[in-house]
């Protein structure tokens, strides 16, 4: 009897080849000896995504068969031993991780914050330590070489008063941590009388001519903004001596308007000082007292002295804005520093 569907199956697959095997049936299959790339069980195992590990990979696959010791592992994710090994790292860390937050948990920031001090100084110690030790001699001794050296050339130029110089030889007998108080004392002296006698050529040079000029010695001993005042006011009030108050006819010295009362005044309430002297003391006093603990070292705020507690009853605000403005010309001009 004719089988048509067999026939026609048979035709149909006539040049091909089907395996049947305990994994399926499939059309798509090489045997062992081949000589192709990869066998079937190669080939089941990158289907099911797993990597192919040849010992001959150096070598021609096809060529491989021919080598009786050739084999292959596959180390894909179904792999034991793989994953034994990623498991036993997985654990390390995180018994690492344990760890380190078995230490830190629990430690307040105070406590970390005084272990780092704590740690701080001990390096501290530790360095200050090792660079004595290993520095500090020699630089001390280094130190101390240039102190002789240097207060040996110091009194070397240095003259006594009886014009006769030192031997340096006598010094190098001393102590190198003795200070020549004698010559920085000097040294300041001499500075210090550069700068009052440069302060006094300037204001000897700003009121020549005038009155005020004999008191030009005991106004440069003062303070400079003190001094400053002292001749700004002097010019608003009295042109520098040329209005003046009086007694029986002789100067008072009272070139500021200064009204503190004593036995001797003079014409309009104010006061009449014994000499130049004192009335440079007496007013330098009251304006340091001013400037000193009220803070009032700008002509602004030394106002009051004019005015008082009241500038409306004392001329009116305009007025008082005048002896500012005039004030400050030569206030500004004195007190540089």
């Amino acid at each position: 009897m004719f089988d048509l569907s067999l026939a026609r199956f048979v035709s149909k697959y006539r040049k091909s080849s089907i395996l049947f095997s305990r994994h399926g049936k499939t059309d798509t299959f090489f045997t062992e000896d081949s000589k192709l790339y990869i066998t079937p069980a190669e080939y089941r195992k990158k289907e099911r995504g797993e990597r192919i590990v040849r010992m001959t990979n150096r070598l021609d696959s096809a060529l491989s068969r021919n080598f009786e010791k050739t084999k292959i592992y596959s180390t894909g994710q179904r792999d034991v031993i793989y994953i034994s090994i990623k498991q036993r790292y997985s654990s390390l860390g995180n018994y690492t991780r344990d760890l380190f937050k078995g230490v830190v948990q629990g430690v307040s920031v105070a406590k970390m914050w005084n272990l780092s001090i704590v740690g701080s100084v001990i390096f501290g110690m530790l360095t200050m330590t090792m660079i004595y030790r290993y520095l500090g001699q020699n630089v001390s001794a280094s130190i101390r070489e240039t102190t002789v050296s240097n207060q040996s050339q110091q009194i070397e130029t240095l003259a006594s008063p009886d014009n006769n110089v030192i031997n340096a030889s006598d010094v190098k007998s001393e102590s190198p941590d003795d200070i020549d108080t004698s010559f920085v004392t000097k040294l300041l002296a001499d500075t210090e009388a550069k700068t009052i006698s440069d302060f006094e050529l300037e204001l000897t040079e700003m009121v020549k001519g005038y009155p005020i000029e004999t008191m030009v010695p005991e106004i440069a001993k003062q303070d400079r903004t003190v001094a400053a005042f002292i001749v700004a006011i002097a010019k608003k009030e009295s042109a520098w001596g040329k209005r003046v108050p009086v007694l029986d006819g002789q100067d008072c010295y009272n070139y500021w308007g200064y009204r503190g009362i004593r036995n001797r005044m003079g014409t309009g309430g104010h006061t009449c000082f014994d000499s130049p002297k004192d009335a440079v003391d007496t007013v330098a006093k009251r304006i340091e007292f001013l400037v000193s603990n009220r803070k009032l070292n700008t002509p602004g705020k030394m106002v009051v002295w004019k005015c008082g507690s009241d500038c409306e009853a004392a001329g009116g605000q305009a007025a008082a804005n005048k002896w500012i403005s005039d004030v400050a010309l030569y206030f500004n001009k004195l007190n540089k520093d």
